[in-house]
């Protein structure tokens, strides 16, 4: 296996690589979700295509998985779980309802779509990160974590000429899709958002701060969210609270299992001594479920 295999398609220097490791990226999964879904032909697809109102617990652990296999795997782990996403999505298709005209066609291959739920994830990890900065980022890694952002995006099948061509024109993307009135516009999308936040695993406060704290008011009124309070003050303090927590944990301990796992195959094949933890989590992956896990090479 050559050595550009072992590091994946970012490495230990990538910013991918500093961002997806720490573990509160989660906080921002909420908000990235119920972005997806609030396009009508993502809510469509899911709703027609999955089990998600009584497994999204289980969906919400394959997206990870599958996203920690794309920045963290060998390339070969990287463009098989690339290949299936794209084969499952071939056979999502159908339609979903237009506020103004006759329902329009979809497939979950389309870029548009699949641009639309990546975009999501690069800009919520990019909120988590401005609102809960680590140690160590360099000034310039919202920039460079975009750039190597197109390798993602080329593994999902987005043709280059229709992702933005850099952080600023995604930005621009980004607020044009937020205030168009097409996001939320289905009542499938309120219907899945309504499963979310109020899920019988999820604690109620907990959850819905998570949400409103994150999107933009329109957004919440179009999914008909529902809130009796100031979120932006609760979620300032919820965020001041948990980042002091955070901090309190040693970075050896809190940094995901699939990053560990990907220094040591790196070692491993360098013939430097492994580290423990990413042996033990191999072991771990072994005997048990672990959505920031890799299936050892």
């Amino acid at each position: 296996m050559q050595k550009s295999d072992i590091t994946g398609y970012f490495g230990p220097e990538s910013i991918t690589w500093q961002l997806y490791r720490e573990p509160i990226v989660a906080l921002g999964s909420f908000r990235a979700l119920l972005l997806q879904i609030a396009h009508p032909a993502v809510a469509a697809g899911v709703a027609q295509f999955s089990n998600f109102k009584k497994d999204g617990l289980g969906r919400g652990f394959r997206t990870f998985k599958a996203m920690a296999t794309l920045y963290f795997g060998t390339q070969a782990q990287a463009r098989a779980v690339a290949g299936r996403l794209s084969r499952i999505h071939n056979g999502i298709r159908g339609t979903y309802p237009a506020a103004s005209s006759a329902p329009k066609p979809y497939t979950a291959n389309d870029p548009d779509l699949l641009l639309w739920v990546l975009a999501t994830l690069l800009e919520t990890t990019i909120q988590v990160f401005e609102q809960a900065p680590v140690a160590g980022l360099s000034t310039d890694w919202r920039e460079r974590f975009y750039e190597e952002s197109k390798i993602t995006a080329s593994l999902l099948g987005i043709p280059a000429e229709r992702y933005p061509a850099d952080l600023a024109a995604f930005r621009a993307y980004f607020s044009d899709m937020l205030e168009a009135d097409l996001l939320g516009s289905s009542p499938v999308s309120r219907e899945l958002t309504e499963s979310i936040v109020n899920h019988k695993y999820a604690y109620a406060p907990l959850a819905k701060l998570m949400t409103v704290g994150w999107l933009p008011g329109p957004v919440c009124e179009r999914l008909g969210i529902q809130v009796s309070y100031q979120p932006a003050a609760r979620w300032a303090r919820f965020l001041r609270w948990f980042k002091r927590l955070y901090r309190l944990l040693p970075r050896h301990l809190r940094y995901t299992p699939a990053y560990y796992q990907a220094l040591h195959r790196i070692a491993i094949a360098e013939h430097k001594p492994a580290p423990v933890l990413g042996t033990c989590y191999n072991w771990l992956v072994r005997k048990m479920k672990m959505p920031l896990g890799l299936d050892p090479t």
